[in-house]
C-alpha cells in the first residue's frame, strides 16, 4: 500500500513538472524532500522559500520581506508545511512565536534553454576520431549536465551534490588531517585524472587545467564547473569533519585558461 502511495505521489509531481514546463514565461523551482521531486512555481511560495534558504525566519520576518498580508503568508506557511517542504519551531518562551525553516533540499530550477555548451559537446562527439574510453567519459559527463541546460532546466545544485556526495565517500582514500596537506592530496588526485593542478595559498585556492574543457567549453561569461566544487568540498568535509565552501572563480567558460576554486572554512560559531 505504501509502495502504491508513493509511486502516486512521484507520478502526481512528474505530470506537474511537465505542465509547468510547458507553460511560457514561468520561474519552476524544484526541492527535494523525502517522498521525492517537489515542483513549486507560485511567486509567494518561492519567495518564501528562497527566504528560509539563507535562515530560519520568524513568521512576522517573512510577512516584511515577502510584503504580503499575515494571512497570505499564513496560508502559503501552511501548504508548503503540508508538502514537508518547511517546519515551524515554536518559541518555548513565547508561543505566539513561532520560526520557520527549511526541511527541503533546493534541487534547480527552470531557465533559458542554453544551447551552446551542448551543441559543441555534441559536434566534439560527431567529430571524434578515436572514440577512446577517457574520451567518452568525459563526453557523457558533459553532455548530461549541458544537455539540462539545453532542454530548459538550471541543474547545477543537484549536480554539486552529487559531486559532494561522491566526495564524501572519496575522502576515505585520503591521509592527510591538514586542511593544506589534504589540498596537496587533492592536487594530486586530479594530476592522476590526466588535469594539471596546482595549489595556491593567497588566497587559499585550487588551480585545475583540463584539456577536454579546454576544447569543449565556451566563454559563456559564467563559472561551469559546480560538480568540481562539490566534489572537493565533500572530500575537506569528508576527512576533516568541518565545513568549507569552494567557489570557482575562474573558468574555461570565462574565458580563462584555467579553473580556478577558492576555499574558505565556514565557520558557524
Amino acid at each position: 500500500m505504501l509502495f502504491i502511495q508513493q509511486r502516486t505521489f512521484i507520478y502526481r509531481e512528474y505530470n506537474l513538472f511537465k505542465d509547468i514546463m510547458a507553460r511560457p514565461g514561468n520561474q519552476t523551482e524544484f526541492f527535494y524532500t523525502e517522498k521525492g521531486l517537489v515542483a513549486i512555481d507560485s511567486p509567494v511560495k518561492l519567495k518564501i522559500l528562497n527566504l528560509l534558504k539563507e535562515d530560519p525566519r520568524s513568521f512576522d520576518e517573512i510577512v516584511r520581506h515577502t510584503s504580503k498580508a499575515k494571512s497570505t503568508i499564513s496560508v502559503h506557511l501552511n501548504k508548503l508545511r503540508a508538502r514537508e517542504l518547511v517546519e515551524e519551531q515554536v518559541d518555548l518562551a513565547d508561543r505566539r512565536r513561532k520560526t520557520y525553516y527549511l526541511t527541503c533540499q533546493y534541487l534547480g530550477c527552470s531557465r533559458k534553454p542554453a544551447l551552446e555548451n551542448y551543441n559543441r559537446v555534441l559536434e566534439q562527439i560527431a567529430l571524434a576520431r578515436n572514440m577512446d574510453h577517457f574520451f567518452f567519459m568525459e563526453s557523457l559527463l558533459h553532455a548530461l549536465c549541458f544537455g539540462c541546460e539545453a532542454y530548459g532546466l538550471d541543474n547545477a545544485p543537484i549536480i554539486k551534490k552529487i559531486g559532494d556526495d561522491i566526495g564524501g565517500k572519496l575522502a576515505l582514500k585520503f591521509r592527510a588531517e591538514d586542511p593544506l596537506e589534504l589540498l596537496r592530496e587533492v592536487v594530486s588526485f586530479f594530476e592522476l585524472q590526466g588535469k594539471g593542478s596546482l595549489l595556491k595559498k593567497d588566497p587559499l585556492s585550487v588551480e585545475i587545467k583540463d584539456p577536454f574543457k579546454e576544447e569543449s567549453m565556451l566563454s559563456t561569461g559564467k563559472t561551469l564547473c559546480v560538480f568540481e566544487e562539490g566534489l572537493i568540498e565533500g572530500i575537506l568535509k569528508g576527512k576533516l569533519g568541518k565545513e568549507f565552501r569552494v567557489k570557482e572563480t575562474e573558468c574555461y567558460g570565462t574565458g580563462h585558461g584555467h579553473c580556478l576554486f577558492t576555499i574558505t572554512e565556514q565557520n558557524y560559531e
